[in-house]
């Protein structure tokens, strides 16, 4: 049974009309909005993959997370003071190991 048109909600009269639209279009007018449909998701993949590619500072990502850790320092998160340098030093530690040479992060 169909639902009454009072009775649909905002969205469901959006999606509605947006279908109605695109049933009314001309064969030249479908085949125009999925091309450009279709470019817009290649654009938007090829966006993606070359984000993906591009190497990750893994060090200043955690020295960013450590600082805003200070931030929040007796916040209730029973983070102090005594575990951010403790968190500096490990990092310090890791970085003289070698842990971050060359590599990725993912």
């Amino acid at each position: 049974m169909k639902k009454k048109n009072c009775r649909m909600t905002s969205e469901e009269k959006a999606m509605h009309e947006r279908a109605v639209k695109i049933r009314k279009m001309t064969d030249a007018q479908l085949c125009d909005f999925i091309d450009r449909t279709y470019g817009k998701g290649m654009e938007e993949g090829a966006r993606l993959a070359q984000a993906q590619q591009e190497p990750v500072d893994a060090v200043g990502l955690v020295k960013k997370f450590i600082q805003y850790l200070e931030g929040r320092t007796g916040s209730g998160n029973r983070i102090g003071c005594g575990t951010i340098l403790q968190l500096n030093r490990e990092l310090e530690n890791a970085i003289k190991s070698g842990l971050f040479c060359g590599e990725v992060a993912r």
